[in-house]
């Protein structure tokens, strides 16, 4: 049995449906973008030697290493000061901030 092809009228408003639907809304700049931009800039290109680009990271990663430096299980002095003075939600937003930007490519193209 085939599947009827869809009407052009039909189409079009399905295009025009799928069009108009938001992209992947990129996330609002954290409350808390501050403590990280420093040493890990804005975008999560690190100009600092020694510090990791975090831009372009996974999410879950990064939600895991800055709950690990809150808690201790991960030790850094100044990342540990850093993360306890987080929120659980200013977790969740900083990792969402620096998994949508586009990472660090060595040579500076993106």
């Amino acid at each position: 049995m085939q599947t009827p092809a869809l009407s052009f009228p039909a189409s079009l408003v399905l295009f025009a449906g799928l069009a108009a639907a938001p992209a992947l809304a990129a996330p609002a700049k954290p409350a808390k973008l501050g403590l990280c931009s420093a040493c890990h800039g804005v975008d999560g290109t690190s100009r600092t030697a020694g510090t990791p680009h975090i831009g372009g990271q996974d999410r879950v990663y990064l939600e895991r290493a800055l709950s690990d430096y809150r808690s201790g299980k991960r030790q850094h002095v100044p990342m540990t000061s850093l993360a306890n003075a987080l929120q659980p939600r200013d977790i969740q937003a900083l990792a969402a901030w620096y998994a949508a930007q586009p990472g660090f490519v060595k040579g500076g193209a993106r």
